[in-house]
């Protein structure tokens, strides 16, 4: 962790009680393939150019019609269908938080020679605005994140390839990062992308047939990377607990089978959104002298292995609980 140039201190994750006690930051691209490829080996097909045009609840089921498709009937509709998900809005479920301030710029860049450890991931605070270097784990890939105060520089989602210099914003973005205390020779990019961030959490569904998981349920800032963890949750549990609400439905109300899976996955959400926001605050503060503070805070929590332990434990999320470690074979006490 830095401030400017001036080396705040670190932490590791070696000594967490996981079998996977490290960062591994994958490209989005490759998380995709992978869960297309599980679909179709289990049969699923996926329809990208079907849109949802009306969820028909009942007390026996839900009823899904879409532009294209004969209409689906199902006990559950599970809405995995992001932030600006269609399934919440045709259920009139209230998407409830706030936006921050500024906007966000990422790109995945192939580098040589970075002033910064390449195997770590560096988080720099200064007067400019946050930088986020995370290493790819693949051969001389990196990330890295801005964070823009008064939004800015150019760049949609922008599929890279060529030499920096040229479309998306990449350039700008290099140089940015530069005047904040990362550079490199870069040698080609991938792609870059500029988003805002939101803290956002859906309310509370009640006994309804359309489940709520991933970003349709709750939306969080970046810093942490939990969002895409927290969303596997969501879908790892709702695929432990189904079950038994299929077999309760048979001899009496379903949605008492899923309480349970409900209470506990908005506590996970809850806990994920106050550590995140905290951190985004943090991080992203403009006064010099709040600053001066966080830079303070930080370094004392660094100098002591409780208080790295308690980073360690903060960035790797929430051991399972629940039907998610029940369910999954984990071991509650070894994986966080």
């Amino acid at each position: 962790m830095w401030s400017g140039r001036r080396r705040l201190g670190s932490f590791g994750l070696g000594r967490l009680r996981s079998p996977y006690p490290y960062i591994l930051t994958v490209p989005q691209c490759a998380t995709e393939g992978v869960l297309a490829a599980e679909a179709e080996r289990a049969g699923v097909r996926v329809h990208r150019a079907t849109t949802v045009r009306s969820v028909e609840e009942d007390a026996d089921g839900v009823t899904v019609r879409s532009d294209t498709l004969d209409p689906v009937r199902a006990r559950w509709a599970v809405a995995a269908d992001g932030a600006s998900s269609t399934l919440r809005a045709l259920t009139g479920t209230v998407f409830r938080g706030r936006t921050y301030a500024g906007t966000w710029q990422l790109a995945d860049l192939r580098v040589e020679e970075p002033s910064l450890d390449p195997a770590r991931v560096h988080m720099v605070g200064g007067p400019r605005g946050l930088l986020v270097v995370l290493p790819m784990h693949l051969d001389g890939w990196t990330r890295v994140v801005l964070h823009l105060p008064h939004g800015g520089m150019p760049g949609g989602d922008v599929p890279g390839g060529g030499v920096p210099g040229g479309e998306g914003g990449a350039e700008e973005l290099v140089a940015e990062a530069a005047a904040r205390g990362w550079t490199a020779t870069v040698r080609e990019f991938r792609w870059t992308s500029t988003f805002g961030t939101h803290r956002r959490l859906a309310a509370h569904d009640g006994g309804k047939r359309v489940l709520l998981i991933g970003d349709a349920a709750h939306v969080c800032s970046p810093i942490g990377g939990q969002g895409l963890n927290l969303g596997v949750r969501d879908a790892v549990s709702l695929a432990a607990a189904l079950p038994a609400a299929t077999a309760a439905a048979r001899g009496g109300p379903a949605h008492e089978a899923l309480t349970a899976w409900r209470r506990a996955r908005r506590a996970d959400a809850l806990g994920v959104l106050a550590r995140t926001d905290l951190a985004t605050r943090a991080w992203t503060l403009r006064s010099a002298p709040a600053r001066v503070v966080r830079d303070t805070a930080v370094r004392g929590a660094l100098t002591i292995p409780a208080g790295r332990r308690l980073l360690a434990e903060a960035v790797a999320g929430p051991r399972p609980r629940g039907c998610l470690a029940d369910h999954a074979g984990l071991d509650r006490q070894d994986t966080p």
